[in-house]
């Protein structure tokens, strides 16, 4: 299946097909339904290096499910013959985020197959699942990396409970320190962290040898390095390997408060507030004098960018105010130093107008982690998320 980038990510956003051209099910169906439905066919569309945990980029080697059969999306659409048989028994798609197991759902759809299944949330969210929002988690969830892979909550407990955990930070120096270039990289670092960034670990072996038979807890922003590192140890025989899956990132998480545990365990934060989309539902929901900025152009706020996966709608009440007019307009908009404010947009633009407003004296600034795009998602990901729709508008294309 051949496509443009643009047209990929464009496909990445519709999930108006949901329960239309194929079903959607949650991971906390999943074992049920495979007791139930033994013959199902349990398919995993990510690449080869992804779904044998070899992918060049680590943030995605995050497991498979057990069972299952590895058929690309890519080459899905020439390998259909080989799962003609199962045009009228049970299909189970899943990917990394549930994206492009929707796109294959639909092509399964459109030629012929009848009883297929999209696995909300994909490995990505499964991984981070409780038992309880994933039963037999345990069971299902398969790997071949030479380390443990544990997710935000694990983690937690790990820093909570081993005093002795050596807490291994892999970053560029600028990032750990909270002095990048980037703002978007400026979230701050777990306490007691060692920083050694990924490019000096080798050259680093020989001091980190004391620490060859205790806990080590590895980490970055998102996954993609630490991964890398804690293969390199425990390919050099460091025997207690943990790796953050999904880095900060994943403590900073989507759908679960946190914010009150990463004060406790994180340190040299943003001066502004760090918000999941759970946590800035909340914000908007408890807050009717909230001024919620939407730091996108004028075109994307309005659904006009030429870029079409831009389009994302835009959260209800937002203010639209670009970058280019930010501190000209923003003193009309903002009545007094202590109003809350809720920032969004893409890339760094809202990182850095989060950053001038804490400059400029306003005390209650907060930005919205993974923008819209968690907004998009989470609803259509999260069981329990639905009702949070109507917070957004001009976004119906998408659901």
């Amino acid at each position: 299946m051949v496509c443009t980038v643009s047209v990929c990510l464009y496909a990445q956003l519709d999930f108006k097909y949901d329960n239309v051209d194929y079903k959607m099910m949650y991971p906390a169906e999943l074992y049920n339904y495979l007791q139930t439905n033994p013959g199902t066919l349990l398919i995993d569309v990510r690449s080869a290096g992804e779904y044998a945990d070899t992918s060049q980029f680590g943030s995605l080697n995050i497991g498979r499910l057990k069972g299952s059969v590895n058929i690309n999306i890519d080459s899905m659409e020439f390998k259909l013959e080989t799962i003609k048989a199962y045009k009228d028994k049970p299909i189970v798609l899943y990917c990394s985020h549930s994206q492009r197991s929707r796109r294959v759902g639909k092509l399964l759809h459109e030629n012929g197959f009848t009883r297929v299944y999209n696995l909300n949330g994909g490995m990505s969210w499964m991984n981070q699942a409780s038992n309880k929002e994933f039963p037999h988690k345990k069971d299902l969830i398969v790997s071949s990396l030479p380390y443990k892979s544990i997710p935000a909550d694990e983690t937690i407990k790990l820093l909570k409970h081993r005093k002795d955990l050596i807490i291994l930070d892999v970053r560029p120096k600028a990032e750990f320190m909270g002095k990048d270039s980037l703002e978007s990289n400026n979230l701050g670092r777990l306490k007691y962290a060692i920083n050694i960034p990924r490019a000096f670990i080798k050259d680093s072996l020989a001091i980190l040898q004391k620490y060859k038979d205790k806990d080590i807890l590895v980490y970055d922003i998102n996954g993609a390095e630490s991964n890398h590192v804690a293969r390199y140890l425990s390919e050099n025989g460091f025997k207690h390997v943990n790796n953050l899956l999904g880095g900060l990132y994943a403590i900073i998480g989507k759908e679960n408060k946190s914010l009150k545990t990463r004060k406790k365990i994180m340190e040299n934060t943003p001066a502004y507030t760090l918000l999941n989309a759970k946590e800035s539902i909340d914000l908007i929901l408890k807050n009717k004098d909230l001024v919620i900025l939407d730091t996108r152009s004028l075109e994307e706020f309005n659904n006009k960018s030429g870029m079409v996966w831009k389009n994302l709608g835009n959260l209800k009440n937002a203010i639209n105010l670009p970058a280019n007019e930010f501190k000209e307009k923003l003193p009309g908009l903002i009545r007094g130093k202590k109003a809350k404010i809720l920032i969004y947009g893409s890339g760094e633009i809202p990182y850095n107008s989060c950053k001038l407003l804490r400059e400029m004296g306003y005390d209650n600034v907060n930005l919205v982690i993974g923008g819209l795009w968690n907004f998009v998602s989470l609803p259509a990901n999260v069981k329990g998320f639905e009702q949070y729709k109507y917070l957004m508008v001009n976004h119906e294309g998408f659901y």
